[in-house]
């Protein structure tokens, strides 16, 4: 059985330690905040996007273009979004957690990798899987520009035909207690995909396209213009909805984390104080023994 001195340094320590998580949980819950407010404001360009996106494929759906073609898959390249740092519960485990899962459908499939932060790049190394390049950085402060290389690579792959289709495994925020983990396909461009996102955000497709569309100068040259932009933007949404809830998921497990660490010390305090009324109640019972000893020995004299 541990010592009192020994119960008094777990505690103290305990004590310090869910000192630290408090103030990691406050400042998740201040990083929270910010990255909530730009993912919200970030929304509504998203879903012009997706509708923008939606028009152009459903007005020119009758043109041949690369982007848009839907050919047999052979290899596919996964955008997976994670985040830099640990001690944010389960946001990394979900979105690794998907990742296989899709992987495990698509086993027969060959596979590359684009990672965008730290922690699904040593598990996708950890899986063998071929990077072809890692964004660690762009969690730090997020921006548009931030996504153009990543989009100049996948148009690479996507239009040399090294790849036939690209996806993208993110976490959506949508409270400090909910976040869901999804995976969409960005290329190429199908308009069951664009109907189904709008779906997701509540935008009715009935009123998204209307009448014929005119497009100068030619379709063709419009979407190569257009279709990079858009998944700019589709992939600069990501990262904010992604960096909301990391900070989300951080905040409540190091809230978990302070609770837990109360409710230690509580337990410990009542182990010590057990020990310390154990130790008192011997105390007195030698006392007694003593005492009873010495009477017992002048009676006899």
């Amino acid at each position: 059985m541990p010592s009192g001195k020994d119960i008094r340094r777990r505690i103290k320590g305990v004590k310090g330690t869910g000192k630290i998580t408090r103030a990691m949980e406050m400042i998740s819950a201040v990083k929270m905040r910010r990255a909530v407010e730009r993912a919200l404001a970030m929304r509504p360009y998203a879903q012009s996007a997706l509708s923008v996106l939606h028009r152009v494929t459903e007005a020119v759906r009758t043109e041949s273009h690369l982007l848009l073609t839907d050919r047999p898959v052979k290899k596919e390249l996964y955008i997976v979004i994670t985040s830099n740092r640990g001690l944010c519960g389960s946001f990394n485990t979900q979105v690794l957690k998907k990742l296989r899962e899709a992987r495990q459908t698509d086993k027969d499939r060959e596979a590359v990798f684009i990672t965008l932060g730290k922690k699904g790049e040593q598990a996708v190394r950890r899986m063998k899987g071929e990077i072809l390049a890692s964004f660690p950085h762009v969690f730090d402060y997020p921006r548009v520009t931030d996504m153009r290389p990543v989009t100049r690579i996948l148009l690479e792959e996507f239009q040399s035909g090294r790849v036939d289709r690209v996806v993208m495994v993110y976490t959506d925020y949508v409270s400090a207690l909910v976040q869901k983990t999804k995976l969409r396909v960005l290329l190429p461009v199908i308009e069951q995909d664009a109907k189904k996102m709008l779906d997701e955000i509540g935008l009715s497709t009935d009123a998204v396209v209307t009448g014929d569309f005119l497009i100068e100068p030619f379709p063709a040259q419009v979407l190569e213009t257009i279709i990079p932009r858009l998944i700019e933007a589709e992939l600069y949404h990501a990262v904010l909805e992604s960096n909301a809830s990391q900070e989300a998921a951080r905040m409540v497990a190091m809230r978990s984390a302070t609770d837990a660490a109360k409710e230690m010390v509580s337990d410990l305090t009542l182990t010590y104080n057990q020990l310390r009324q154990q130790k008192i109640t011997q105390e007195i019972a030698e006392l007694s023994a003593g005492m009873a000893a010495v009477q017992g020995e002048s009676k006899s004299i």
